[in-house]
């Protein structure tokens, strides 16, 4: 009765539901088991064929066969964009620009890594009323990286797998497989954590267990499966057993696989929902996983076997950076299939079965179109209007953290009521919006900075974390009273490390406080692992330091090279080495000007370098080819002279340092970047040239091959460019800005709605 109720309360409801729609494709399957579901619920569905690089014919022997879709896709000539309630899609890429209806939306969208596309992001905000998304995972991803219209998560319909019947044989039976199969089903793309399944199936067991793992995957320009178990058979010797399967198989075929096999493997990344994984606990098999990403809807500890793991780069055609995955811990696999193998059948099956049931029960298509249906007549978003937001902070004052919280807010249209901490020592007059009601020490009990926020009515809270900021007790008191007021808190972590200075300032002392906010804004991957490690994993995103926002240079034109170094005068810069490297270069008859931007720093140290520089370029005769500018200059003028640049170095010994806030400002320029080979510059990427060490012979050939690379525009040059263009996109502060408001703006939506 319920049902028949809601299906005519749908007749009113015109769908226009565009994506691609006839072949074996991830996308094509469910655009038309939605559009299926949406028609069952009494929804007048108009479905169109179109993929994200334009529109398409269908398949008219596809639409022959399935009569259903063919009247839908009828239907879509006479129902356009004016004439529809509202129009969904999916697609890739995921063209939204020219979507015109009333209600536009995104259904069912997937994603993996956590980093988006910021060209995304923007036509996302500016041309969608709303997207519902596979998992939480994945609107978690949109929503951490500025994507500011309503979102739900739709979830993925399983239960066309149970109408596909298994074939009475299978692909292993000519194949001589062992008594145990572990399977694994996917692309072997990086994402899906293949060098961690064959090196964990190595240490886990040998040639003379009777287990077999079967890997049924497909060629593809990613797919190096031949290669890594090659190098796996060599470092371990007696490397068990493997079956690959590249042929393409009937679903019907596939599911037999699933049913002669015992535990499906999946030690992937990154997922967006997994299907696979559904598809072995509804063939009654039990899952192996990572305990990250979109299969965490529907694996849990009592379904599935989940594996921990650590965030590491992503490594995706995207270039995305920074952008994290998960990368399982490999022991922990090892040990979990080790365990799956000496585990009860009766245990496996009853894993399978709770999995099973959990899937039937909220991952039907049924449920997908209720919960499309819902979202499409839950209220707009924008009905809750702009949050107004508090930014606790020091401000106007010689403090980075200051100066870091000014380059993020002025980029903010709605701009912030600061919050600032008291001092005596302003840099100019504070304006209206600054409120100063809080102090930098143990002592204040933030009363005054409550008070304060409660008179402002303010809904989200930006927090600047430092250790010496806040007693650990007094900022958890303070955030359980915003969070009892149903305010948004998000903390912007300037340090995970436990200050040596301060052993009171205990990292995990603080962990309390940190588990009340909606987000902690991390800078880097090690920050998120190390918090990680404290409990503290369901509210971290990467948010990474910023880049000032500077008009790219023409490249330089004269005769002569100039390169430039940057960053305070200090011994581990490897400032020495670059001078003999001009000195070298000169020896062969190559002159390169060289332009040392360097400003002493206030230890005894660096002006004793200083003064060494200085006389090592009047000892080699390099005092026409070499400026020494040791001064602490101005941006402004020590920006123009890297812009006259056209390469700037920054060829450090090891070091402890864990960032370069001086590599910023190289790259801020839009010059070529030549770097040590150091973690320290990891976060580059391809995007800057590398040398393995400063020592000045590697260095003067290195110069000599990257200058002719950037003199003849080389293909190589162009690719670094393009990385580099990219890399600054990211990271430059009015995109950062942006992507902040956004995030800010989505998530008290989300809390006025819910």
């Amino acid at each position: 009765m319920m049902q028949q109720k809601a299906i005519a309360q749908n007749q009113d409801i015109i769908w226009r539901l565009e994506g691609p729609f006839d072949s074996t494709y991830s996308l094509a399957l469910l655009n038309r088991e939605i559009a299926r579901a949406l028609s069952a619920q009494g929804v007048d569905v108009a479905l169109f064929s179109t993929e994200g690089p334009g529109d398409f014919v269908p398949s008219r022997d596809f639409l022959e066969k399935n009569p259903d879709l063919g009247a839908m896709n009828q239907r879509a000539d006479v129902v356009g964009h004016s004439e529809a309630s509202v129009t969904s899609r999916n697609l890739y890429p995921p063209r939204v620009a020219d979507m015109a209806c009333e209600r536009n939306l995104m259904h069912s969208y997937a994603w993996e890594e956590s980093g988006f596309p910021p060209d995304w992001v923007r036509a996302f905000n500016r041309h969608l009323t709303g997207v519902t998304c596979l998992s939480s995972h994945v609107l978690r991803i949109l929503r951490d990286n500025g994507v500011s219209v309503p979102m739900a998560v739709s979830g993925c319909g399983v239960d066309h797998w149970e109408r596909i019947e298994a074939s009475s044989e299978s692909v292993l039976d000519d194949l001589a497989p062992r008594s145990f199969r572990f399977l694994h089903v996917s692309s072997f793309f990086p994402r899906k954590g293949p060098d961690a399944l064959l090196e964990a199936y190595g240490r886990a067991f040998t040639v003379a267990d009777d287990v077999s793992l079967i890997i049924k995957t497909f060629p593809n320009p990613h797919n190096r499966i031949r290669e890594q178990l090659e190098a796996m058979r060599a470092k371990f010797p007696g490397y068990p057993h493997v079956i690959v399967i590249e042929e393409d198989l009937p679903d019907a075929d596939l599911k037999a696989l699933y049913l002669r096999c015992h535990v499906l493997v999946a030690p992937s990344c990154a997922e967006g929902f997994g299907l696979p994984l559904a598809e072995a606990m509804l063939t009654g098999m039990p899952v192996i996983v990572t305990g990250w990403s979109g299969q965490m809807d529907f694996c849990t500890k009592q379904n599935a076997w989940l594996v921990d793991y650590t965030y590491e780069q992503a490594d995706t055609h995207f270039n995305l950076k920074p952008s994290a995955w998960a990368a399982i811990d490999v022991d922990a696999l090892a040990a979990t299939m080790q365990g799956a193998l000496h585990s009860k059948e009766s245990v496996r099956r009853a894993m399978a079965r709770r999995g099973r049931d959990l899937l039937l029960k909220k991952f039907t298509w049924a449920r997908v179109a209720e919960r499309l249906v819902d979202f499409y007549r839950a209220p707009a978003g924008d009905r809750f209007g702009l949050p107004s937001i508090g930014w606790v902070s020091t401000w106007n004052a010689k403090c980075g953290i200051a100066t870091y919280s000014e380059h993020l807010v002025v980029g903010m249209r709605n701009k912030p009521i600061m919050l600032a901490a008291r001092t005596d020592a302003l840099l100019q007059p504070d304006g209206d919006n600054c409120l100063r009601c809080w102090s930098v020490s143990d002592d204040d009990d933030l009363a005054e900075l409550s008070r304060i926020v409660d008179q402002k009515g303010l809904d989200v809270i930006v927090i600047q974390f430092n250790f010496g900021f806040f007693h650990h007790t007094h900022l958890r008191r303070f955030l359980e009273r915003q969070k009892a007021a149903g305010r948004v808190i998000v903390l912007d972590m300037h340090a995970t490390q436990d200050p040596p200075q301060a052993p009171h300032k205990n990292l995990l002392n603080y962990v309390p406080a940190l588990a009340l906010a909606d987000r902690l804004l991390t800078h880097s991957i090690a920050d998120m692992n190390r918090l990680k490690s404290c409990g503290l994993n369901e509210n971290l995103m990467l948010f990474p330091h910023g880049i000032l926002d500077l008009p790219s240079s023409p490249s330089s034109q004269s005769v002569v090279p100039t390169i430039a170094t940057y960053g305070f005068c200090l011994p581990h810069k490897g400032l020495e080495q670059v001078v003999d490297a001009i000195a070298l270069l000169r020896d062969v008859g190559e002159r390169v000007d060289l332009r040392m931007i360097n400003a002493e720093y206030p230890v005894d140290f660096s002006a004793d370098l200083a003064r060494e520089l200085r006389a090592r370029v009047a000892r080699l005769g390099l005092d026409e080819q070499v400026m020494i500018e040791t001064r602490f200059l101005p941006d402004e003028e020590s920006i123009s002279l890297l812009l006259g640049a056209d390469l700037v170095l920054f060829v450090y010994h090891p070091t402890s340092e864990s960032a370069s806030g001086a590599v910023r400002y190289g790259l801020a320029c839009g010059k070529p970047t030549l770097v040590t080979d150091l973690p320290i510059f990891a976060e580059f990427g391809d995007s800057v040239w590398r040398v393995n060490d400063s020592s000045p012979g590697l260095l003067a050939h290195t110069l000599r091959e990257v200058l002719g690379h950037i003199r003849s525009g080389s293909p190589e040059h162009q690719y670094k460019q393009q990385l580099g263009d990219a890399w600054r996109a990211q990271h430059r502060y009015s995109w950062l800005s942006e992507r902040l408001e956004g995030m800010l703006q989505g998530l008290h939506s989300d809390v006025s709605f819910s």
